[in-house]
Order: C-alpha cells, then sequence, then structure tokens
C-alpha cells in the first residue's frame, strides 16, 4: 500500500466494493429463505442498524485521528496486542476472500464455463490479484473507484428492469413468520454488512476524521440501499418455489429481461461487470493484508507479501468440494468470525480505550 492517504471519493468506494461484493453471489437468497415475505421488513431493520453501528464506531475513533484498530489495540494494551489484533484481521481477511473467491468462481463456472476446470477460473483472479498488487495500492484505488461506480450503475439498472415482473402481494404477510422472527432472530441478517469491518482500517488511510466519517456514512447508506433493493427485487419477482441456491438471484432476475432487441441476454454484459468487480474486490482484500504486515513489519517495501497472500488465497478457495460445501463454510465463518470481530470485539476494544483515554487526560 502507498503511503499516501486516499481521497474521499476513493475511500467511499474501497468500503463499498467490500461491502456489496456478495450482491452478486447469494445475500439476497440468504436473507430471504429463513425470512420469507418480512425479508424486506427485516432488511430495512437491519440497515437501519448498520448505519446506527457505522456512526457509532466512526464517534469512537474520534479521539484516535489517523489510527486504525490496531494502532488503538497498541495504545489500549501494548505492542503484543497489536500483533495478535493485527494477524487476526489478516487471517480473517484471508479466510472471508478464499471462500469468497470459490463461490464466485463456482457460480460463472456454472454458468458460463462448465467445461472449465475451477482451478484454472481461481488461477487466473489470483494472478490479477497478484499483478494488481505489485504495481502498488494507489493503481488498484484508482481503478476501484471506476469499477465500484460501474457496478453500482449496473445494479440500478436490473432493480429498474424488473419492476414490470414485480409482484406486489408477494409481501404479504407483511410479518412473515411473525414478529419475534423478523426482529430478533432476523438481527443474524447483519451478515450482509460484514464487510465494514473494513471501517477499522480507513481511519489511518484517510486525510482526516472528518473525510473518514464522510466515506463511511455515505458508503453504509449506499450498500444499504442496494442491499434493501435487491432484496425486495429477489422477493417480488420469484416464488419462493423457485429459490435457487446454486447461481445468484441477481442472475435469475437478468436472465429473464430483455433490454430490447439487440440486447437479448443482458447477463452476459452484467457478469463481466461483476467479474471486474469481485478482481477488484480480491485486489483489495490482498492490499488491506499487505498494509497490515507492512505496519507490523515495518518493512519499507512489503510488496512481496502479495504474492505469498495470492498463493494462500489459492491454496484456501481449492479446499471445499462442492459449491454447497463452500457456502457452508461461508455461512460458518459469517457467524463465528466476521460478526463477532466486526459487531463485538473490534468496538469493545474502541470503547476501552476510549475509557483508558478518559482517564488518562485527567492525570495529564
Amino acid at each position: 500500500m502507498n503511503t499516501n492517504k486516499i481521497s474521499l471519493c476513493q475511500a467511499i468506494c474501497l468500503i463499498l466494493i467490500i461491502t456489496i461484493n456478495r450482491l452478486s453471489i447469494n445475500i439476497p437468497q440468504s436473507i430471504l429463505i429463513p425470512m420469507g415475505s418480512s425479508s424486506i421488513l427485516n432488511i430495512i431493520y437491519v440497515c437501519l442498524i448498520a448505519i446506527i453501528f457505522t456512526l457509532i464506531i466512526v464517534n469512537l475513533f474520534k479521539k484516535f485521528p489517523g489510527k486504525d484498530i490496531v494502532d488503538v489495540s497498541e495504545f489500549l494494551v501494548g505492542n503484543g496486542f497489536k500483533y495478535i489484533v493485527g494477524i487476526f484481521i489478516c487471517i480473517n481477511i484471508v479466510l472471508v476472500a478464499s471462500i469468497l473467491l470459490r463461490d464466485f468462481a463456482e457460480v460463472v463456472h456454472i454458468i458460463y464455463y462448465s467445461d472449465t476446470p475451477i482451478i484454472f477460473m481461481l488461477f487466473f483472479f489470483i494472478a490479477v490479484c497478484i499483478i494488481a498488487n505489485l504495481f502498488g495500492g494507489q493503481s488498484i484505488l484508482k481503478t476501484n473507484v471506476i469499477i465500484t461506480i460501474l457496478m453500482v450503475v449496473g445494479l440500478l439498472i436490473i432493480f429498474a428492469s424488473v419492476i414490470p415482473n414485480l409482484t406486489v402481494q408477494r409481501i404479504f404477510p407483511i410479518l412473515g413468520y411473525g414478529t419475534y422472527k423478523t426482529f430478533f432472530t432476523g438481527i443474524s441478517s447483519i451478515f450482509a454488512f460484514n464487510g465494514l469491518s473494513v471501517l477499522y482500517l480507513v481511519p489511518s488511510m484517510v486525510y482526516s476524521g472528518k473525510n473518514f466519517r464522510k466515506a463511511s456514512t455515505i458508503a453504509v447508506i449506499i450498500a444499504s440501499i442496494l442491499i434493501v433493493l435487491a432484496t425486495a427485487s429477489s422477493l417480488l419477482a420469484f416464488s419462493f418455489s423457485i429459490i435457487i441456491e446454486k447461481i445468484s438471484p441477481l442472475y435469475m432476475l437478468l436472465s429473464n429481461n430483455e433490454f430490447g432487441r439487440y440486447l437479448q441476454h443482458p447477463e452476459s454484459i452484467f457478469l463481466f461487470t461483476w467479474i471486474l468487480s469481485f478482481m477488484s474486490y480480491l485486489n483489495i482484500s490482498c492490499m488491506l493484508i499487505v498494509y497490515i504486515l507492512k505496519k507490523l513489519t515495518k518493512v519499507k517495501n512489503a510488496k512481496p507479501f502479495s504474492i505469498a497472500i495470492g498463493v494462500v488465497f489459492f491454496i484456501i478457495a481449492l479446499i471445499p468440494k462442492s459449491i454447497l460445501q463452500t457456502r457452508d463454510t461461508g455461512t460458518f465463518l459469517s457467524k463465528y468470525v466476521s460478526i463477532p470481530i466486526t459487531f463485538i470485539i473490534f468496538p469493545i476494544i474502541l470503547v476501552l480505550a476510549n475509557l483508558k483515554l478518559k482517564k488518562m487526560k485527567p492525570m495529564e
């Protein structure tokens, strides 16, 4: 990662690409299957929680300008704890990115490239990831701005295109399986925002705390709108009997629509956009790990780390034997690794660090 600070636009797109990368894979059906007809109400409720949570995190970082969670951990306990937190973040990013890589590759494999061995597809993504990171973080971030905008615009076009096919009656009963299921056990839908873990690294990358606040707020609001639209489109366009877990529901939405006489297979164009966006997601995941390792090891040139990281991505992505096993692994990581880190462990560290800082000031 280049030591130069990133712009507000780059920060917004960085948070967005990490947060919404799973929209094109399986977020909608992962919400639809347990929530039923209350999916829209449930995800709106969860989005509000995510926005409030983001504002709380931004406020907790206010007393630590230019510091990320690794720096705050060092302040709270000491140098040893900084290494523990940093390594823990790296492991989490590696596991999540590797499983998502395999999941996305399986989706593309099933839809278009069933004759191509999955190992070749994984190798292609990894090769792009390594090469991009050898060029440097600034190149990745600038490219990501363009790709993220294309992805967001593409998603909005998808949602607009299915409006004629929506059946509003599918929203009833509006509470689905009941109030308790929608608002209490339904809080588990917060997994859709696991990508908010990137918020803990952004403060040290941006020019100021003001930019961090703006970037975080804008990104989470855009992500919330897209997730609500994706969930609503999937619920209102499909009967529950045809929810298919093997492929993307957004792909299903596209494959059932034609954009005029000259564009009868729009899913091909949008699949290309999704491939670009996932490449960018993988590139940034690797970049973030390189950034953390550089902070921990204090080496001047951390770019060679990207080669080893890419190899680890590749090896872990090969482990699952099927798409079902891949998604089971992804669900396990989401419930027992990503959610606790993002919404419990790191917030506790920030709260304790703020309390420590508050106690130190009167003594000074």
